[in-house]
């Protein structure tokens, strides 16, 4: 199918960017009980709650916020390739964080 090939950069660079924010907001996404944790917290973390964080004085807040609304794209892009019929195919982070979001 035309127009999936963006799927696999774009998988790329959020994983870049989740790496960065995670040594920022001091999570080692191989760990996965924190990743698991953060999961919990973005689930429960309201829109309101979220702007906060984002105008947090402390980068530690702000980047577990940006680290929410990544994973938050990594959904949607995991959920866009699946309703393609095409499987994201993505690095260990990637799939820690799936595993952690979709753990019962």
């Amino acid at each position: 199918m035309q127009g999936l090939g963006h799927y696999s950069q774009t998988v790329s660079e959020l994983e870049h960017e989740f790496s960065l924010y995670c040594r920022l907001a001091d999570i080692d996404w191989s760990d996965a009980a924190q990743v698991r944790a953060l999961a919990d917290d973005a689930l429960r973390c309201t829109t309101q709650q979220q702007l906060a964080m984002l105008h947090a004085s402390d980068e530690h807040t702000r980047a577990r916020a940006k680290l929410f609304t990544l994973m938050v794209l990594m959904v949607d892009i995991f959920n866009q390739s699946m309703g393609h019929g095409t499987q994201v195919e993505g690095s260990r982070i990637w799939q820690a964080i799936i595993c952690a979001l979709t753990q019962n």
